[in-house]
């Protein structure tokens, strides 16, 4: 079976953790499942009450929870792009590279990449492992840049590998003309490559970019991949909702009907509710408010009773078990 993967999506405070853990629980009675948070301020092991790290930690039958550490993942994909850069450009030693390495850590953006990496690693190590991967994402503007880093990074290194065959291309003329040029420092031979196949650079521009085709085909790919949108019924929640659709469509990301969560605080809620589903020209779902938070696995449980998520599962969804 195909890895299939589940994006909980909403603003802070919304029940998007509880959403994600509650899709999990229903989906572990037929699916090896991973749930996993990506929002720097955790609380998926508060929700769990259950302490979580990096490694994956089986917290029930055929569920699986992990919380990636942020910082360490900024710092793994700072270091891993140092090397990278260190092995290509090492020879120009001239132009104090090191600087450019130091100024990287407060490029904008790394945060965006680097949860990107994390999530792009996770997948991998997934396939084989888990049927399912639900991702507890962060607030919703970080979530959707990094959703839409695929493309945009398919664009951007497309048009680099471009001006890189042309700078290959003038270095071929050089070479024609003035021979192959070479430069020995610290002892070491360098030679400046002219041919793709020999080029660091562009083989590291080619692996990026397959890279990034296959993120933006998997995210795409409505059999595999789905959001599932949880919001408030309020207007600020309204607003940012309808701002994070819009978005995801543009991506060509499967979208699953808008959870309405915490309905009930007022009389007027299941109105709201209905009229939301207008609003965004949507089905909605809804969950009622509860005094209390579901917090552990057997309140998670009787959360996840009131509706059936089983909607927001990639792919074929009637041929499942019905949900006792």
């Amino acid at each position: 079976m195909a890895l299939k993967i589940v994006y909980s999506v909403g603003k802070g405070g919304v029940g998007k953790t509880t959403c994600a853990v509650a899709l999990s629980l229903q989906a572990a009675r037929f699916l090896r499942t991973l749930v996993v948070s990506l929002d720097p301020a955790h609380n998926l092991g508060d929700v769990l009450e259950c302490r979580l790290t990096d490694d994956a930690k089986e917290v029930t039958s055929n569920l699986w929870a992990s919380e990636i550490d942020m910082g360490a993942a900024i710092a793994r994909y700072l270091a891993e792009s140092t090397q990278r850069l260190q092995s290509m450009y090492g020879y120009l030693k001239t132009i104090n590279i090191d600087g450019y390495f130091d100024a990287l850590k407060l490029s904008p953006g790394i945060e965006e990449y680097a949860t990107l990496q994390a999530m792009e690693q996770l997948l991998g190590s997934a396939e084989g492992r888990y049927d399912m991967v639900v991702f507890d994402t962060p607030p919703t503007g970080l979530t959707l840049r990094v959703l839409a880093l695929p493309r945009v990074s398919l664009l951007w290194g497309e048009r680099l590998s471009r001006l890189r065959r042309e700078i290959l291309d003038k270095r071929r003329i050089v070479s024609n003309i003035q021979g192959e040029r070479k430069f020995v420092i610290d002892g070491t031979e360098h030679a400046l490559p002219s041919e793709e196949k020999s080029d660091a650079v562009m083989g590291e521009l080619q692996d990026y970019i397959g890279r990034m085709r296959r993120l933006s085909a998997l995210q795409a790919d409505a059999s595999r991949s789905r959001v599932m949108p949880v919001m408030n019924p309020d207007r600020l929640s309204l607003f940012e909702t309808r701002r994070a659709l819009e978005t995801l469509r543009q991506l060509g990301m499967s979208i699953g009907p808008v959870i309405v969560n915490k309905v009930g605080v007022k009389p007027s809620d299941e109105e709201t509710a209905r009229e939301i589903g207008r609003e965004l020209g949507m089905s909605t779902r809804t969950l009622p408010f509860s005094d209390d938070e579901p917090v552990g696995m057997e309140a998670v449980a009787r959360f996840a009773g009131s509706l059936d998520f089983r909607e927001w599962i990639p792919g074929e969804v009637r041929a499942h078990p019905q949900v006792a």
